[in-house]
C-alpha cells in the first residue's frame, strides 16, 4: 500500500483534532511524507544499508534474543532484510497484528512467506500464530514519517504505536526501542503532546543516537 494511502485510511476514523499541537502534527505529517515518497529508489536504498549497519552495531541489537519489528511499506525504511537476518540467525522475530481501535499485538513468525494481509491492506501474521506479550520482549524497532535527536517521532497518526509503547513501559522497562530514520527525515524538534514516549535510540543512516533513556 503507498504511504499515501495507508495516511488517508489511518485518519479515516478519527475524531476531529482538539488541540494545536494535533494539528500542526497533521500538516508536518504530510509535508514530510511527500518529502519521503519524493526521494529516489537509489537515494533511500543506500540510506537504507546504512541504517541497517549501524542498528546491527549496537549492543542491545546483539544481545536480544526476541525483537518486535515493523514490517516496512511503501517509502519506510526497509526492514525486509534485517527480519530476515534475525531470522536466519535463529532470532525470535515478532511482527504487528493490527485491531480497530489503534490495538496493535506483536505475534511471532517464522518466515515473511507466512503474512497474510491484514488491517489497512498491510500484510501481518495470522491470528494463529503466537501472540508475544510485551513482558518478553527485548527490543521494539518502531517506524516514522520523521524523528528529532530525543527519540519522539511522528507516524501516521493512527496511535498504535503510541498505544503500545505506553504498554511496553508500563510492563517491561528494560526492553529498547528504537527508531528507524532517514538522516534526510530528521527533524531538530517535533511537537510533542502529552501521550508521546520518546525512542530509547534512534538510527539514521549518519548514526545511531541515544535518545531519551542513555544506552
Amino acid at each position: 500500500m503507498p504511504d499515501s494511502q495507508l495516511n488517508a485510511a489511518v485518519h479515516s476514523d478519527d475524531a476531529p483534532f482538539h488541540s494545536q499541537v494535533a494539528k500542526e502534527k497533521l500538516l508536518l505529517r504530510t509535508e514530510l511524507l511527500e518529502r519521503r515518497n519524493s526521494e529516489s529508489l537509489a537515494s533511500r536504498a543506500a540510506a537504507d544499508a546504512r541504517i541497517k549497519a549501524h542498528l546491527e552495531s549496537l549492543p542491545h541489537y546483539q544481545a536480544a534474543q526476541t525483537i518486535f519489528c515493523y514490517l516496512s511499506v511503501g517509502s519506510e525504511v526497509d526492514t525486509r532484510a534485517i527480519i530476515n537476518d534475525l531470522l536466519a540467525n535463529d532470532k525470535t522475530v515478532c511482527l504487528p497484528r493490527c485491531k480497530g481501535s489503534g490495538i496493535m499485538h506483536a505475534h511471532a513468525i517464522t518466515s515473511l512467506d507466512d503474512l497474510h494481509e491484514g488491517a489497512l491492506g498491510i500484510l501481518a501474521p495470522s491470528s494463529e500464530s503466537p501472540r508475544v506479550d510485551p513482558s518478553s520482549l527485548d527490543l521494539v524497532i518502531v517506524p516514522c514519517i520523521a524523528c528529532d535527536a530525543s527519540g519522539y517521532r511522528i507516524g501516521y497518526g493512527g496511535g498504535y504505536y503510541d498505544r503500545y509503547l505506553k504498554k511496553l513501559s508500563l510492563e517491561n522497562s528494560s526492553a529498547k526501542t528504537v527508531v528507524l530514520c532517514r538522516a534526510s527525515q530528521m527533524q531538530s524538534k517535533l511537537p510533542i503532546e502529552a501521550h508521546d514516549l520518546p525512542a530509547s535510540i534512534v538510527i539514521t543512516d549518519s548514526s545511531a543516537l541515544g535518545a531519551g533513556n542513555a544506552y
